[in-house]
């Protein structure tokens, strides 16, 4: 679909939040988020999911304090996306609990859980306008109308689509309609947030732009967030911490900083930012506990070109990054990047490099740090 999304439209609003995070509906309200607190956490422990045959969460324990936004990253196939569906109630677990609060909820449908799904393909009903969407999941619960127009009004308010609120799904765009859904999502109350690759089926330019209103409306209303991303960028730029997967499996739970500056492994290492890899027989001047054989990390912000070194390479492509260039030098068997922000070296010429700090890992697991 073409993007028409106006400056206007792309713009969310600092709206008053949808309600107290304290206030209950009045009583016999069918409201799933029912004796919810305000300060209501995330716990997953032994979560396991066997199909086809494999292990596709092969026993997952992951913590959310309250308020917090996690991202599960990792590749396709990893098992993130069905971890989100068990956490959310849409797929049984095989094994393990999930906890919302101090609610146990392992065996408790979606509708039941104090929490709210946006999913990958947004979900939203054609032949409804933008309002009537966002008030779907309250009028299947029952919430006096006067309360859901409320609730419904906050909600546009808060991701900047009030303008739209009689209009159809189809006549908007791509990435108002991701807002409609998370309207919808948030108009719930939940306690918890779980968005599946909430910004897949965005262009580039946009999708940068609506991760930033997410993470801003999520710190608005204090929410306990995961969302599953494949893009690293994305992981990187909103989340508080980040917990990367493989083969249905947590590598690594970190901050953002962290994982970057010190990957525990050599999957985490390749899949978070950009490196190269060389083998420690590589390095001179190395201290003994580095073994020819083991695997070293460098940083292209830890390799700096210059004539005095003794370890020479030759510059085989410069790539344009805007305000920087990406230099690839390839240097005996091994290949390097730097970050050149002056005029590049020519294609073809020799220079020296000078490496900073470097991670070796042994065994595939980070084993030392070398400066």
């Amino acid at each position: 679909m073409t993007d028409t999304t106006t400056q206007k439209g792309d713009q969310m609003t600092d709206a008053p939040l949808l309600t107290d995070r304290a206030t209950r509906l009045p009583a016999g309200s069918p409201d799933p988020a029912e004796d919810r607190s305000a300060s209501t956490g995330l716990s997953v422990h032994g979560l396991r999911k066997t199909l086809g045959g494999r292990d596709v969460v092969a026993g997952i324990d992951l913590d959310v304090a309250p308020g917090e936004l996690v991202s599960l990253l990792g590749p396709s196939g990893c098992g993130k996306t069905t971890t989100l569906r068990m956490v959310a109630g849409f797929l049984t677990a095989d094994a393990g609990v999930v906890t919302m609060g101090d609610r146990d909820v392992t065996t408790l449908g979606p509708e039941r859980r104090p929490s709210a799904m946006v999913f990958q393909n947004y979900a939203l009903w054609p032949h409804m306008t933008v309002a009537q969407n966002v008030a779907f999941p309250l009028r299947t619960r029952r919430v006096p109308k006067a309360q859901t127009a409320e609730r419904v009004r906050a909600a546009l308010e808060l991701v900047g689509l009030t303008h739209h609120a009689t209009s159809k799904p189809t006549a908007i765009s791509g990435g108002e309609q991701q807002r409609v859904a998370l309207a919808r999502a948030v108009v719930q109350e939940p306690d918890v947030l779980l968005l599946d690759e909430p910004l897949s089926n965005l262009d580039a330019k946009l999708r940068v732009g609506v991760r930033d209103e997410i993470r801003r409306i999520q710190q608005r209303l204090g929410i306990t967030t995961v969302i599953v991303t494949h893009d690293q960028d994305e992981a990187l730029s909103i989340s508080d911490r980040i917990a990367v997967m493989h083969d249905g499996r947590i590598e690594q739970i970190a901050t953002p900083a962290a994982l970057y500056a010190r990957p525990a492994t050599l999957f985490v290492a390749g899949f978070i930012g950009s490196a190269s890899t060389v083998a420690g027989r590589f390095l001179t001047g190395t201290p003994a506990t580095v073994g020819a054989d083991d695997t070293v990390l460098v940083r292209p912000e830890q390799v700096t070109l210059c004539e005095d070194s003794p370890l020479r390479a030759t510059v085989a492509r410069v790539l344009a990054r805007g305000h920087f260039a990406e230099v690839v030098l390839a240097a005996d068997d091994a290949e390097l990047r730097a970050y050149v922000t002056g005029p590049p070296p020519a294609v073809g010429s020799e220079t020296g490099v000078r490496l900073g700090e470097v991670l070796v890992y042994r065994d595939g697991l980070l084993a030392e740090v070398v400066r």
